[in-house]
């Protein structure tokens, strides 16, 4: 098969994003499928980072620009090579986390906002097309794209919080990868108390039953919480802003014997007397980066089955080219967009 070039959005210095023509896909192979792209959702916390010019990784070079950014592309297959057994010509599939194989000119940081996907061998050196996981019928395309930052949500929840039900929780921040952590440990039974300094986000929350929810900034949150809940701390509390002080709240306000789960990622240094704090209560510190294959498919089918709701979660829906207007916008108003997606097809 000929290379394939395709648009692609890319960030091509610190807050500036375009549009690209004639980028270079990863080739085909025999454990590869070509994804014609529908949607692609931006992630808040890792691409605007990226778009601000925030590396993640230790080293100048893990990234560099020009970078083709995002990891969460929707579409429907259009090939699939001899050695690929789980999907056919036709099906809907989300697939991420591009790595290799791309055009030389560009960092692939995860080059998710792309016209077409290839996941083979060539993108994936362990995973090949297994990276593509298949859309329940019925899910609608742009909800899809939201399961991947759910699989995030979900990675966490399962893994290492484990609430029981009755558990007290606290969620810090209602992004979406805040909103469906929460959404899942009341799934577990846990009563959920949300948090987040913009009202919007708040609204959002609730739209998606979450019906206890807390407005306040990021050094108040102690106070305002016992003061709502009576002086009960919370057994775990879900920090997912990636900020350094709502962390050392959450370290500070978790009871004796809790967990704090990092969900975030951090760019800041730990507190510099966390052990202090850690071993002083006897507290659990946890966290979680990404998401797998078969939690996203753990998360497409929650969604099909409406156990977890993604209402208001997508901001607005453009066309890549205007990816430039749309990351300003998502960058600068916090307090208007949780998120956004492009719309290819």
């Amino acid at each position: 098969m000929s290379l394939i070039k395709a648009k692609a959005i890319a960030f091509t210095r610190p807050l500036h994003a375009e549009l690209c023509s004639n980028v270079s896909m990863p080739k085909m192979d025999d454990d590869g499928v070509l994804v014609r792209t529908e949607y692609s959702t931006i992630s808040r916390g890792t691409e605007l980072d990226l778009f601000t010019g925030q590396m993640h990784g230790r080293g100048t070079d893990t990234q560099w620009y020009p970078m083709l950014p995002g990891y969460m592309p929707v579409g429907i297959v259009e090939e699939v090579d001899k050695n690929i057994r789980h999907l056919q010509v036709g099906d809907r599939v989300v697939g991420s986390n591009l790595f290799t194989g791309f055009d030389s000119r560009f960092c692939p940081a995860w080059a998710g906002h792309t016209q077409f996907v290839v996941i083979s061998k060539a993108s994936h050196p362990y995973l090949g097309a297994l990276r593509a996981v298949k859309v329940p019928e019925g899910l609608p395309p742009d909800q899809a794209g939201l399961a991947m930052l759910a699989g995030v949500a979900w990675h966490g929840v399962k893994e290492k919080v484990k609430p029981k039900p009755g558990d007290l929780v606290l969620v810090i921040g209602q992004g979406v990868i805040g909103i469906f952590a929460a959404q899942l440990c009341k799934a577990y039974g846990a009563r959920v108390i949300v948090a987040d300094q913009f009202e919007n986000r708040l609204g959002f929350a609730r739209a998606n039953g979450l019906s206890e929810t807390l407005q306040c900034e990021k050094n108040t949150l102690v106070k305002a919480f016992l003061d709502y809940s009576g002086g009960e701390r919370p057994n775990a509390v879900i920090e997912v802003t990636g900020e350094r002080e709502p962390f050392t709240q959450a370290l500070e306000l978790v009871r004796p014997y809790g967990i704090v789960h990092a969900q975030g990622m951090y760019l800041e240094a730990a507190p510099p007397d966390v052990l202090r704090m850690l071993f002083g209560k006897n507290l659990t510190l946890s966290c979680t980066v990404g998401e797998t294959p078969e939690l996203t498919q753990e998360t497409l089918a929650m969604l099909a089955a409406r156990k977890i709701t993604t209402q208001g979660l997508i901001t607005e829906v453009s066309e890549p080219a205007l990816a430039g207007e749309v990351y300003d916008a998502v960058y600068h108003h916090p307090d208007r967009y949780v998120t956004c997606a492009f719309k290819w097809s």
